[in-house]
């Protein structure tokens, strides 16, 4: 019988999981990706950190045999939504790679600092919110102060400012300048027209 290492981790909040597409074979392409995303109350120590990122690579070996890559986002409380993980592992064919990053600590501060204050203002721009793309697993994230963060898997955020006039939105990149987007009120969707991929769409979490 196997011993359930999950009694000794630190506590955590499993956020989503996007798992690999497996073929009718059981198979598993080497380009497909397992990502686990999770929630923290506060900074790990390393051995602690690391006590919880084996966990889901034993989990994630386990449940697909044959992953190539394994991803664990790990989250401070409240930040997720920025989508900028406070430590990221990426175990790429037997190979482990831990990145911490520092601002993920800043945003917890300002996540903090607003819930303590009372919300006078209601949101009123429907775009507000975070959009994921199930195609490329990348992420939009608006923000009501018309500030925002573009995340591509495995990335760190570009941060942008944006408008909306109707279903037509504009951001702008501080190093990659204007971008174009459609939003979709309706049915909670941003869709972006990609040179590399064609035309994808990003729905509303």
């Amino acid at each position: 019988m196997e011993e359930d290492n999950s009694i000794n981790l630190p506590e955590y909040v499993l956020l989503r999981t996007e798992e690999p597409q497996v073929s009718s074979d059981g198979h598993i392409s080497t380009g497909q990706n397992l990502v686990y995303n999770i929630e923290i109350d506060h900074p790990l120590q390393k051995d602690s950190l690391e006590l919880l990122q084996d966990y889901f690579i034993q989990k994630g070996e386990k449940d697909f045999v044959g992953i190539n890559k394994i991803i664990v986002r790990t989250y401070l409380k409240g930040t997720a939504i920025h989508g900028t993980p406070y430590a990221s592992l990426n175990l790429v064919a037997g190979k482990k790679e831990t990145l911490i990053n520092e601002e993920a600590l800043n945003i917890e501060e300002l996540s903090q600092e607003d819930s303590s204050d009372e919300k006078v203002k209601e949101v009123a721009d429907p775009i507000v919110g975070k959009y994921f793309c199930n195609r490329t697993h990348d992420t939009y994230v608006f923000n009501s102060d018309k500030t925002g963060f573009f995340t591509i898997q495995g990335g760190g955020p570009s941060t942008f400012t944006w408008k909306c006039s109707g279903s037509n939105v504009t951001i702008e990149y501080e190093a990659f300048g204007e971008q174009k987007l459609k939003f979709d009120q309706r049915s909670e969707t941003i869709t972006e027209k990609s040179e590399s991929f064609g035309v994808l769409v990003f729905n509303k979490q």
